[in-house]
């Protein structure tokens, strides 16, 4: 089956091109650090969070992949995080490095969401407990937002290159996952 075609920001449905401008406005506001257009641009992304979380964390994994394309490692996150932060903190002063870490690690899929269930579904497991200790609270919905769209910036900014190849190819990538789970 051939993959399909990719779609273009004026193909998707209102809800997906509502999410795609006030990611561009919000990308745009922290590239010069205007935090009133960010804080509003990240309120219109809050609209559907469960979409807007899914578009963001794969443009933030296509970006990596294309800023660091002979893989990831720990001293490459940290930079990111490093530099990302460091742009941002003078307009930005709620920035916060361990919530740029839960987006990273949720964009590369290996962000622990919830501790796991115990066997018996009652009491955990204490063998369970000493690793999920380390696991940081949850951050909110607004903070990840807030948050993806900083280091989006920044990695953009490295690429040199234009948000609206990365958005299509991040719907493109969420409407062939919707179909593949369809039955």
């Amino acid at each position: 089956m051939p993959p399909a075609p990719r779609l273009t920001l004026s193909e998707l449905p209102p809800a997906a091109r509502a999410i795609a401008a006030a990611a561009t406005d919000a990308i745009a506001a922290a590239q010069v650090g205007d935090a009133a257009a960010f804080d509003d641009a990240c309120g219109r992304l809050l609209a559907d969070p469960e979409h807007t979380r899914v578009i963001l964390g794969d443009t933030v994994r296509l970006l990596l992949e294309e800023v660091l394309p002979d893989g990831v490692d720990g001293d490459d996150l940290r930079e990111v995080i490093h530099r990302s932060a460091r742009s941002a903190a003078p307009w930005l002063p709620s920035v916060d490095p361990g919530v740029m870490v839960v987006v990273l690690s949720g964009a590369l899929g290996i962000h622990p969401d919830t501790p796991p269930d115990s066997p018996t579904g009652d009491e955990r497991s204490p063998e369970l407990d000493d690793p999920w200790d380390a696991v940081p609270p949850r951050p909110t919905a607004a903070s990840v937002t807030q948050h993806a769209v900083v280091l989006l910036a920044d990695l953009l900014s490295l690429r040199g290159r234009p948000l609206r190849g990365y958005l299509e190819a991040a719907f493109t990538e969420m409407a062939r996952r919707e179909t593949v789970e369809q039955p």
